[in-house]
């Protein structure tokens, strides 16, 4: 599938979508570090937003590269949290050995709906041709699986619902299904709190059973 076309299908399919208004410059942490697929900068011109239905999983487009809020999921998060990880343990090598393993991959796609994944390029042709895309997840996001040989080929993976999003897991009418039932069982917490609170605080009322009579009297047994 080609860019135009997926998002397209994205935005008929709930996905948040803006288009590209202002001519693409990715800050030079991403461009002196990758070299950026085609296929992907051509995504990048068109695309200033492409999210899930829900906002659990997001391409990394160019305000997304530039992002370093440290209270905000960054683009290259996987590799900050293996980095901290390694520095706790104070093991160097495996600090190299992080470093090294994202010298040679390009996350472009982040997910949170299920624990933290992503899908990046592979520019060395460590798991495959080089280019090819690779997914991987916690708590070891080096230890990535071969998923697609291309990003045209990934985005057929998206539409075909092989890629975990807001609307593969939850179609409208189930997740409105789901909220009701959680509005319910809200409701009926509820309703037992306020019950033992006032057994609580009027245990004399604890016997009465009016067995609909109406009556307004105390029946004690």
């Amino acid at each position: 599938m080609d860019c135009e076309s997926f998002l397209d299908w994205a935005k008929g399919r709930g996905w948040t979508v803006e288009r590209r208004a202002a001519p693409l410059s990715l800050p030079r942490e991403v461009s002196g570090r990758y070299p950026v697929p085609a296929d992907y900068l051509d995504f990048l011109e068109r695309a200033a937003i492409c999210a899930g239905p829900m906002d659990t999983e997001w391409f990394l487009c160019e305000e997304n590269y530039r992002q370093q809020d440290p209270d905000a999921f960054r683009w290259n998060e996987p590799e900050l949290i293996s980095l901290d990880a390694a520095r706790d343990m104070g093991d160097r090598e495996e600090e190299q050995r992080v470093t090294g393993f994202w010298d040679g991959v390009l996350p472009f796609f982040l997910s949170v709906g299920s624990g933290y994944e992503y899908y990046g390029f592979d520019l060395l042709g460590r798991f495959g041709p080089a280019g090819g895309v690779i997914h991987g997840w916690e708590p070891v996001f080096e230890d990535a699986e071969p998923f697609a040989g291309s990003f045209p080929a990934f985005l057929d993976r998206v539409a075909a619902g092989e890629v975990a999003t807001g609307g593969v897991l939850f179609d409208p009418e189930e997740y409105a299904f789901m909220e009701m039932a959680g509005r319910k069982e809200q409701e009926r917490h509820q309703r037992e709190t306020e019950a033992a609170l006032r057994a609580l605080l009027h245990p004399e009322e604890a016997g009465h059973d009016h067995d609909g009579c109406g009556c307004g009297h105390h029946h004690h047994r």
